[in-house]
């Protein structure tokens, strides 16, 4: 009996066994040291550790389960992340370039023709965004590149809910819909996931994407505002229906400091808001951590509107609530309370805000 556990341990450990052997063409130096890390929780694991030699590295150990990993190179004390592939059993070849390019193991060569199909489209949707920025461009060819475009994007989305169609039962499927979740509509993401393993749907990142697209089903245009509780900035508890579905068009302009065009950003909604002030109700929803930095901008940038915030960054569940991953994003709710438009540009705003305050 004992010999025969033994000989199970030892068939699972020759079994879990992988390797990754690396090439680097560009982006890593000779004599850096390279590491084999995942996340998990917002934590970082460390698979192990190698140093390029000859433009060339190995990690060797052991994982049953398959996790999605990043060759990481600390270059100047600054970490870069120069690979993302599968670790599962096996000899995973991978070579770093221009491009990753992935061999050796089941699920990165899925990867790799996934990633294949989408760097085809992405060069050829780049090639049309470019012609589209000519200043010299006649109005049939600008129009002709815009047409590129969106074609272009709706056959990204085709191909990606296709893909993930074809590996519903490997973790493949989860990979895709963690990175692209944005573009899918969330009737179609629930039901994808519905269709996964056990073991895929109960990840982490795939049930939070899962309650994001039950959130945005909930609070869809044309449904009522979904209210909930926050701090005001001077610290008081506030309700979203203290500013929404009272009578008035309102304005929730999701914001933060943080952001790379913060200032612009800040500029372009303060505009809006002194144009409308009479007749719109404003307020804004800030993506904070830093209580200071928070009244600190709204001070400076003299944002006379009402504010609100929970100040816990990302994992705000007012703005988890309404589905939203980006900033800066507008919604518009109708004098009762119905959500008219969400996600929609500030510049975007001035003609549905004429038009839903015309008396």
């Amino acid at each position: 009996m004992t010999l025969s556990l033994f000989a199970c341990i030892v068939a699972c450990s020759d079994k879990c066994a992988f390797t990754v052997k690396g090439t680097v063409e560009q982006g890593i130096n000779i004599g850096d040291t390279v590491y084999l890390q995942y996340i998990d929780k917002g934590m970082i694991h460390t698979l192990g550790q190698s140093t390029v030699k000859g433009g060339k590295f190995t990690f060797t150990g052991e994982r049953c389960e398959p996790v999605v990993c990043y060759v990481v190179s600390k270059i100047n004390g600054k970490v870069r992340s120069n690979a993302e592939f599968f670790v599962e059993p096996g000899e995973i070849n991978v070579n770093i370039g221009r491009r990753t390019i992935l061999t050796g193991t089941p699920l990165n060569n899925r990867l790799q023709e996934y990633n294949d199909s989408i760097d085809i489209l992405d060069t050829m949707f780049k090639g049309f965004y470019d012609k589209s920025k000519v200043k010299t461009l006649s109005v049939k060819a600008a129009e002709e590149a815009d047409k590129g475009m969106k074609v272009l994007s709706i056959v990204r989305k085709e191909y990606i809910n296709r893909f993930m169609e074809k590996n519903i039962d490997n973790p493949v499927c989860t990979y895709i819909l963690t990175k692209n979740h944005e573009l899918i509509e969330p009737e179609e993401g629930i039901e994808i996931i519905s269709r996964m393993p056990l073991e895929n749907k109960c990840d982490t990142a795939v049930r939070h994407i899962e309650q994001t697209f039950r959130n945005k089903i909930t609070t869809a245009e044309g449904k009522k505002f979904s209210d909930f509780e926050i701090y005001a900035k001077d610290g008081k508890r506030v309700k979203l229906s203290d500013f929404v579905g009272k009578g008035k068009v309102a304005v929730m302009n999701i914001w933060s400091t943080t952001g790379r065009n913060a200032k612009n950003d800040i500029a372009e909604f303060k505009a809006l808001a002194d144009a409308y002030k009479e007749s719109v109700e404003f307020v804004g929803l800030a993506i904070e951590w830093d209580v200071k930095a928070w009244n600190a901008a709204i001070k400076e940038n003299e944002m006379w509107w009402n504010h609100i915030s929970d100040v816990q960054g990302w994992n705000s569940k007012a703005v988890f609530s309404y589905g939203v991953n980006s900033f800066p994003y507008n919604i518009v709710f109708a004098a009762d309370g119905t959500i008219m438009r969400k996600g929609v540009k500030c510049s975007e705003l001035y003609s549905i805000l004429e038009e839903a305050t015309k008396k």
